[in-house]
């Protein structure tokens, strides 16, 4: 009961493992956070759009003798002030500000799907590794009863102190084969528990994914990668920024508008609704400024603005590029694997069949030990090829998923 306390046990299936990333991984919390952090420290730009207000209150007292005469004078202020700076360049930051969030938005969307992929890359590696744990197993298994059978057979003097020492030597290798197998399935499980948050000590059952998937058409592939890709729309959204952010610098050669009001009070006592009226008192000041000579900065400001812009359209252009090509792989890797995967279950069922028969051709003395662990060689490379062809297939659906923004 204790040790059940203390070493829980959970089955998870590939969905359960992304969502549980999401709600648990760190990596992905710090993505989260500094993605509301920037959001939040571009739109301080918003407030240069609105105008400021301050509350004021002075109070004031002095005294004096002037001819033996006590003097004290008092004074208390109350004020408002209003100030609004308002310029032409601060509507297109705000504009800009907004595609600067989107782009923000669309490199998190990026962080989750690396991420995503991420936990689906280490849940197929450790499931494929718990198959090649089984495989070795029965590999130990089958060695172990070569071994007996061979020693058996010396005993009755139809085998050789050679084919003995063979199997022996098969038989420790097959042992050493499961321990490296058992150390990289440990590995592989680790990996997958940091990725979703979970503690190390707790076991953990995998389930294969069942995935019903059909190829599209590589151009319905290609619209919706072109559509969805988060990387190409965060740089679409940096060469609007920068456009804006051009415009924003050309506009910089207008003029300025500021507006500055206050209203307030002062007088010798406390303010009552009669004494307010009559100590009272506003201003409002309007201002334009425009600007003559500014050191050349200006000119230098919009120049970098135009090469920013022409770095983001090329950043576009580049990732339409690799997006072609990505589309083009994946659509020949998953056919690929379509057919590795049919081969070799056509060479694991050979395999075994060979595996067989060659075991009951040893048993009748018709073939040698040296046949015998070349069949069992064929074999176990069967299965790893067919566990390797299996984990390439499932890996180009969830490639393809995420080329056309289709992950969990």
């Amino acid at each position: 009961m204790i040790l059940l306390l203390l070493f829980s046990s959970t089955t998870l299936n590939l969905d359960e493992a992304i969502n549980k990333a999401l709600m648990e991984s760190p990596l992905y919390l710090q993505a989260k956070k500094n993605f509301i952090i920037q959001q939040k420290t571009n739109s301080f730009v918003y407030s240069n759009l609105l105008p400021k207000a301050y509350g004021n209150y002075d109070y004031y007292r002095s005294h004096g003798r002037i001819r033996g005469i006590e003097l004290y004078d008092t004074t208390r202020a109350y004020s408002i002030f209003l100030n609004w700076d308002l310029k032409l360049t601060d509507f297109i930051d705000a504009y800009s500000t907004h595609y600067m969030n989107s782009s923000v938005y669309f490199s998190f969307l990026d962080t989750k799907n690396d991420i995503i992929f991420q936990v689906i890359t280490t849940y197929l590696n450790s499931l494929m590794m718990g198959k090649l744990l089984v495989s070795k197993e029965k590999a130990v298994e089958r060695s172990r009863n070569n071994l007996l059978l061979v020693e058996e057979k010396l005993k009755l003097g139809s085998a050789s102190k050679a084919e003995l020492l063979k199997s022996k030597v098969d038989h420790l290798q097959a042992q050493y084969d499961l321990l490296r197998t058992k150390k990289e399935d440990r590995v592989a499980k680790l990996n997958l528990k940091k990725l979703i948050g979970m503690d190390p000590m707790d076991s953990l059952n995998l389930i294969e994914p069942s995935l019903e998937f059909e190829l599209p058409e590589k151009d319905s592939i290609m619209q919706k990668a072109l559509k969805n890709d988060p990387t190409l729309s965060m740089y679409n959204a940096e060469k609007t920024s920068a456009k804006l952010n051009l415009m924003s610098n050309t506009a910089n050669q207008l003029f300025s508008l500021s507006v500055n009001g206050s209203y307030g009070y002062s007088g010798e006592d406390f303010p009552t609704s009669s004494t307010w009226n009559e100590g009272n008192y506003s201003s409002v000041r309007l201002s334009i400024s425009v600007p003559i000579f500014t050191g050349f900065s200006r000119v230098n400001q919009i120049m970098i603005s135009r090469l920013r812009l022409s770095i983001a359209e090329i950043q576009v252009q580049d990732r339409e590029r690799e997006i072609r090509i990505a589309v083009e792989d994946g659509h020949l890797g998953y056919k690929e694997s379509v057919e590795k995967v049919e081969l070799t279950k056509v060479t694991l069922d050979l395999a075994d069949e060979s595996n067989k028969a060659t075991e009951e051709r040893y048993r009748l003395g018709e073939a040698s030990i040296i046949e015998l662990l070349s069949a069992e060689e064929d074999l176990l490379q069967a299965q790893y090829s067919a566990t390797q062809a299996l984990f390439d297939y499932y890996l180009s659906i969830y490639k393809l998923k995420r080329i056309m923004g289709r992950l969990p």
